[in-house]
């Protein structure tokens, strides 16, 4: 199913509601659907307005930007946001209590090598063996992730599709679950003076995830993160 979890109350991104990792309240219902392509950014560099660390990255034509905060962008293809480039800033690991709070889970180092190893220590997913790869000029981690077909637990909102939880943004208290066929490859960056940034190529019923290597990746290879 070519959805992903959404909160009504907290519309983070304004796509539609099933499948699909993206920031959710626990107990949340489905967003409605927008029914149109997304305005298009025009091809070429560009800069982020709010997020931290200042980032600069370059799209071909097509793509676009649903939402730029101070710890959260993400660039898209405007007729297909299911299949796209997310970018967090200092994502807590989140809690695996299966009640699937939106809460962090404890004693999980933040740094990019302590959240690649809570999540190959994670049940229900399937990890790659990480690769050592540059992002922005840095020295990264690339982890492809998916959830084992054997996977059943689900959360109450995910309509009875496996999910595992993933990370926790603190600074408005919400999840974001990996469910479904959902493919993500994730680049984790620790960034000089500030933080973790982690990159997300996610395709939320799988079904996209070679197109958006192939597309999605010239982008990361065109990040740089203004150094404090």
């Amino acid at each position: 199913m070519n959805r992903r979890l959404a909160t009504m109350t907290v519309a983070f991104l304004l796509v539609p509601a099933v499948a699909g990792c993206s920031f959710v309240s626990s107990g949340s219902a489905g967003a409605s659907p927008t029914g149109s392509a997304l305005p298009t950014l025009s091809p070429g560099v560009h800069t982020t307005v709010s997020f931290q660390p200042t980032t600069t990255y370059t799209v071909p034509a097509g793509w676009a930007n649903q939402t730029d905060v101070a710890d959260y962008f993400n660039l898209v293809p405007a007729t297909d946001p299911n299949n796209g480039v997310h970018v967090f800033h200092n994502p807590q690991p989140l809690a695996q209590d299966a009640s699937c709070p939106a809460t962090p889970q404890p004693g999980v180092s933040a740094t990019a090598q302590g959240l690649v190893a809570w999540i190959r220590s994670l049940k229900g997913l399937n990890v790659s063996a990480p690769a050592m790869v540059t992002v922005a000029g840095l020295p990264a981690t690339q982890i492809d992730v998916s959830i084992l077909t054997s996977w059943t637990q689900t959360c109450p909102f995910a309509n009875g599709l496996p999910t595992v939880p993933l990370f926790y943004r603190p600074s408005v208290g919400l999840g974001w679950w990996l469910a479904g066929d959902e493919k993500l490859r994730l680049y984790l960056v620790d960034v000089p003076n500030q933080g973790t940034v982690i990159v997300d190529l996610d395709s939320f019923d799988g079904t996209g995830f070679g197109s958006l290597l192939t597309n999605g990746q010239p982008i990361v290879k065109s990040l740089t993160f203004a150094i404090k």
